[in-house]
């Protein structure tokens, strides 16, 4: 059965993919709107607590490095007991650590309870993009993971100026994790009650706990396969060279340090930014689909490559050119969420049309909360060493511009392994929903 055919037939309607996709898209954004809180407050805690610019690189770095152990336990305790309860739990109840961190009194203690909360968003986006996946077929899934990806970035864009307004209190960072933590309680109830969650493909009866449990210790064959996928592989590396999101991470505070402006000035690029990544996300993710219609062999690598190497131009102008007021940042920033948008909508689908789908949790555990987790935790790290010794003006345009360049380059090599394996892929009937 094609792709197509299986989404015909799943038991969703158009209102039911709609108010399941904003529930994903709600249980994804609360690590981003976790992260907003630190780039956009961070001069306060800087203040506060007499840090420099490396700390931010440690927070952003100790979120991520924790997000990669704690995946993939999130993944399989997913397979042990409901998906939606687990997703509600991860990244909705574990909010409670979030207003912990916010009640901090010493940057060690905020570091700590800060790296707990991530632990448990981690696993909010692989559970989220494995439910996605069973709803949407290969030639929809694009559009669908753009328009999930970008409602994230609109609900960053827009609490990052919120958060912004915080700055005019000491202690507005407190009220910013206070704020987020609560919030995150909420969707995990509305997750809870209104979730409709699709049974994963081959189960289309639930198997017996220990059935489960062997899954769960099999984790090194599940591994074993998906390293033996060549497309797979080369995504891990394309992702573990990527150093484009460090840019939001350090954007606002490149404009407070390097172009003087003031950090509630300086927040006002993040709403731009999520303007752009939601026109990139959505309209790309639909050009993502016409492309791999028209050249299912290659359409999806061809937009990967072009966004690096625009984004890499993009990035140049921003960073590296001084320009008089925000409303010239806001409008480079726009642009760069724009080209931003399209790596997920092109990445999660590649992942999806290579991997089996009772494999696709495991694969974006690795992909996203390990591989991306580890690259975004070094480059954080790396750039907010630089920062501190060369200036964030050149750390910028080491790893946002030239890493960024090359590896829109060296993506060609994923023409010919996807070509090959997405053939192998033949999806079964997408089954019923739970009780």
């Amino acid at each position: 059965m094609t792709t197509d055919t299986a989404a015909a037939s799943a038991p969703f309607s158009r209102g039911k993919r709609r108010k399941n996709l904003t529930l994903l898209t709600a249980s994804t954004a609360m690590d981003n709107a976790e992260s907003s809180v630190v780039t956009v407050l961070f001069p306060l805690m800087r203040e506060a607590m007499g840090l420099t610019s490396s700390a931010l690189g440690t927070i952003v770095a100790v979120g991520k490095v924790v997000g990669m152990v704690s995946g993939i336990p999130w993944v399989f305790l997913a397979r042990r007991y409901s998906r939606k309860v687990v997703l509600a739990t991860c990244s909705g109840f574990w909010g409670i650590w979030v207003i912990a961190a916010g009640l901090s009194t010493s940057f060690t203690q905020f570091v700590i309870l800060y790296a707990i909360a991530a632990a448990g968003f981690a696993g909010a986006g692989p559970i989220a993009l494995e439910i996605l996946g069973d709803i949407y077929g290969d030639n929809r899934r694009g559009g669908a993971t753009g328009l999930l990806y970008g409602g994230v970035a609109i609900i960053a864009g827009v609490s990052a100026p919120l958060f912004g307004l915080l700055s005019h209190s000491s202690d507005g960072w407190r009220y910013g994790f206070v704020a987020c933590g609560t919030i995150c309680l909420v969707i995990g109830l509305l997750i809870l009650m209104l979730l409709d969650d699709p049974a994963p493909v081959e189960n289309e009866t639930r198997p017996a706990p220990d059935a489960i449990g062997r899954k769960a210790r099999s984790v090194h064959s599940g591994l074993r396969e998906l390293l033996a996928i060549g497309t797979f592989r080369l995504i891990l590396v394309q992702r573990l060279c990527s150093g484009q999101n460090v840019i939001m991470s350090f954007g606002v505070v490149f404009l407070v340090e390097e172009r003087g402006f003031s950090t509630a000035t300086a927040s006002i690029v993040a709403l731009p930014f999520a303007v752009g990544y939601l026109t990139g996300t959505v309209l790309g993710g639909r050009v993502n689909d016409r492309m791999h219609h028209l050249r299912p062999r290659s359409g999806r690598i061809v937009m990967l490559q072009a966004s690096q190497l625009a984004f890499a131009a993009v990035a140049f102008v921003t960073t590296q050119v001084t320009w008089g007021g925000i409303a010239v940042y806001a409008v480079l920033f726009a642009l760069l969420g724009l080209l931003q948008g399209q790596v997920p909508v092109v990445n999660r689908p590649l992942i999806m049309a290579v991997v089996r789908p009772e494999l696709r949790a495991l694969a974006f555990a690795v992909s996203v909360t390990t591989v991306e987790a580890l690259a975004y935790a070094g480059y954080a790290l790396l750039v907010g060493h630089l920062g501190d010794t060369i200036g964030l003006q050149k750390a910028l345009l080491a790893v946002t511009v030239v890493l960024t360049a090359a590896n829109g380059l060296a993506s060609a090599a994923l023409y010919r392994p996807y070509a090959r394996d997405r053939t192998a892929i033949a999806e079964p009937r997408t089954s019923s929903l739970k009780p």
